[in-house]
This record gives C-alpha cells, structure tokens and sequence, in this order.
C-alpha cells in the first residue's frame, strides 16, 4: 500500500555528540520503509508562526552542505522547527 511512496527530503545529518560533523542534505527517500518501521513524532505549530510550505522548502534548501559551523542549529528536530517557525522550541 505504502510502496513507492518517494519525496524528496533535506535532513540534517551527523552524530549530536560531534556537532563539528553535521551536515544538511538533499535526497530522494522511499517513506514506506519510515512510515512502516519507525516511531514518527507529529509536531504542533502555532498557526500564526509557522512559514508556507514553500517558503520551508526555501528556509531548508538554504541549508544544504552548510558545514556545522554555519548552523544555527544541532540536531534534526532543531532544524525542521527552525526551518518551518524560525524558533527551536519543539511541541511534540
């Protein structure tokens, strides 16, 4: 049912122990094997605060290979807060 269920994602990735190695990406991912397999946390936004969705896509792709240097953030979550409210503050 959930086969072929391809988007494509930017992520960051790296270990949360070493910062100095986080890195964000660009790939084309089959969300089947995610949505079968792994816990998925829904996040919450304040509607008043959030971006659109194109303007997210934007805020993410302005991200990719940034070294971990240039990220105002250090794990995933921080991110996907970061790229779609501009704040860190996670609701889960």
């Amino acid at each position: 049912m959930l086969e072929g269920t391809k988007v494509d994602i930017v992520y960051l990735v790296g270990n949360v122990s070493d910062v100095s190695r986080m890195v964000v990406k660009l790939d084309t991912v089959d969300m089947s094997k995610y949505l079968l397999t792994e816990e998925l946390c829904k996040y919450f936004y304040d509607e008043r605060e959030w971006y659109d969705p194109d303007t997210v896509i934007t805020r993410a792709k302005s991200k990719i290979d940034a070294t971990a240097d240039k990220l105002p953030f250090k794990n995933p979550q921080h991110f996907a807060m970061w790229s779609k409210t501009e704040t860190y503050q996670l609701h889960c």
